[in-house]
């Protein structure tokens, strides 16, 4: 299912990859609507569709080495492997092509673009320029009785002291709820729908670095740090706390990726030349 031409594998031919698609089926189980910054819906769906489903099972691949950049992902071997029809599968690899993981080419199918750290970095500055702005307008809007509620699970997340797979899905599961509190309130629908598009990018990150260089942990307490401003009204500091927040989380994401492209023998130049 996933390609790179001349290199992993060609369609129809006995040779076969990491990148392929057993890779893609087995990377990872369907999407929980939870991701890196959090649990539940986004406004364009996310993980509780099919496309969404889909969207996070070739991102998951992505993140963990699976499949990398110069691969093919062919839309009928999608279909397929999922036993969907095509129409999920390509408003899945539009979803991808919109967030600039994937190349759409006419008579060629979709093509996995090259990706590495320094692409991933790109793409949460898009994402920061959006979640910043949706953070300083939602300040005025927003309810902050939801804003107390998740501010409370989060100082008992912070409290406890297990970091088990269960505390680290809650803390994901908390994550999104803010982030998506926050974009609902921007009262700017369009806003809301723009960061929605790179939700599943965000499921896929958080589920491949769960609390590895303790990501779970620096997320409760910039969200914290955030929840205080908003609920005092300080919309130029939340909108500074947001956007430290995406930096660093830009940074954390950026080092697992290349620590996964490392251990499986790959690199970044691996992924520049596809």
């Amino acid at each position: 299912m996933a390609q790179r031409p001349g290199a992993r594998g060609v369609r129809g031919g006995s040779t076969s990859s990491a990148g392929d698609g057993a890779s893609l089926a087995s990377s990872a189980p369907a999407a929980r609507g939870a991701s890196a910054d959090g649990g539940g819906p986004h406004p364009s769906g996310g993980g509780s569709t099919l496309r969404g489903r889909l969207v996070a099972q070739v991102l998951r691949s992505i993140f963990s080495g699976k499949v990398r950049g110069g691969d093919r992902l062919v839309e009928e071997e999608l279909a397929e492997r999922f036993g969907v029809s095509r129409t999920p599968v390509r408003e899945a690899l539009g979803e991808l092509a919109a967030i600039g993981v994937i190349r759409l080419k006419p008579n060629h199918g979709a093509i996995v673009r090259p990706f590495g750290p320094e692409q991933l970095v790109e793409i949460y500055h898009v994402r920061r320029i959006l979640e910043v702005e949706a953070t300083r307008l939602s300040c005025e809007h927003i309810d902050p009785d939801a804003v107390q509620q998740v501010r409370r699970q989060t100082q008992e997340l912070i409290a406890q002291a297990d970091r088990s797979p269960a505390w680290a899905e809650a803390a994901l599961a908390l994550d999104q709820q803010l982030h998506d509190l926050i974009s609902r309130s921007s009262g700017s629908e369009r806003l809301a729908e723009e960061i929605g598009k790179y939700r599943n990018m965000v499921v896929a990150v958080g589920d491949a670095v769960g609390n590895k260089l303790h990501a779970h942990d620096r997320n409760l307490s910039e969200h914290a740090a955030m929840m205080d401003h908003l609920l005092a009204g300080r919309a130029a500091e939340a909108a500074a706390v947001m956007g430290r927040h995406i930096d660093r989380g830009a940074e954390t994401a950026a080092e697992w990726l290349r620590q996964v492209y490392q251990e499986s023998g790959g690199g970044e130049a691996d992924v520049a030349r596809a």
